[in-house]
């Protein structure tokens, strides 16, 4: 749960997106119907990587551009991005650093990308629209196993009966009212929301990073296939270390106590 002056901002967030979703004529369901995470319209802005690009690539955001341009620059969607930066920065101090990293490495060497907000460290963001955002029994396969991804509940409704989180694996089901966040690996954990009531409005916005961005920045800003061809002794190290990887990225989260060591 978030501060009252939060709460506050992501009132004005809630109002803002159902204005967006009303100046393009959506509906409660997408135009092009139900896609992986739900039945609602969804669109992500920002960079991703994958299906055989070479190199992370600005999304294509088509005629809801102006509209997702005029979001991520008003002041409330930017505090709304920055409560979710501090809260995972908070709770994951090692793995928002490698976000961190990564981030930075790709802007310098690709600075034409967009970024969603100035000093984000996720390279992509979701905007989860419509009024009923509920999603279907899933899991993120193209976000990075090994990070988090922030998502953040917006709307009316009673979050006891409505929109709760199920956590499939771990068999948790948790309220999740408006304002609130919560940061999970979404690649690894299967996650849905519970069904709304007919006069629930819910929405939704998440932050998240493809996992081939990771890789391609590991790889010194290459394929998998571009580095075998330039540095064949590199390309082989790396595929070495692939299978205790694991290992080294579970290093990346923090246990309680030491979270309560940063706090003294």
């Amino acid at each position: 749960p978030a501060p009252s002056g939060h709460v506050r901002d992501l009132e004005e967030v809630s109002e803002l997106f159902t204005k967006a979703g009303q100046d393009a004529g959506l509906q409660a369901t997408a135009h092009s119907g139900p896609h992986k995470r739900g039945a609602f319209p969804a669109f992500n802005r920002g960079v991703t990587m994958g299906m055989g690009s070479p190199t992370p690539v600005a999304l294509q955001t088509g005629y809801m551009t102006p509209i997702l341009d005029h979001l991520v620059g008003h002041a409330a969607v930017r505090r709304m991005a920055a409560y979710q930066e501090a809260a995972f920065s908070l709770w994951a101090p090692r793995l928002y650093a490698e976000y961190q990293r990564t981030s930075n490495v790709m802007h310098t060497k690709l600075p034409h990308l967009p970024k969603n907000f100035p000093h984000s460290v996720f390279a992509a963001a979701a905007f989860n629209l419509g009024g009923k955002v509920r999603t279907f029994k899933h899991r993120d396969s193209l976000n990075w196993p090994f990070g988090w991804c922030a998502i953040t509940s917006l709307g009316t409704f009673d979050p006891s009966r409505s929109g709760q989180l199920i956590l499939w694996e771990l068999q948790l089901v948790i309220d999740f009212p408006h304002a609130s966040t919560v940061l999970i690996p979404s690649a690894v954990i299967t996650h849905s929301n519970t069904p709304l009531a007919e006069e629930d409005i819910r929405m939704s916005f998440t932050q998240y990073t493809a996992g081939p961005i990771f890789r391609w920045v590991e790889n010194g800003c290459r394929t998998e296939k571009e580095l075998e061809v330039a540095d064949p002794a590199r390309y082989v190290e790396m595929q070495a270390r692939k299978d205790t990887a694991y290992l080294r990225r579970l290093a990346n989260f923090s246990t309680v106590d030491e979270l309560l060591d940063r706090i003294e």
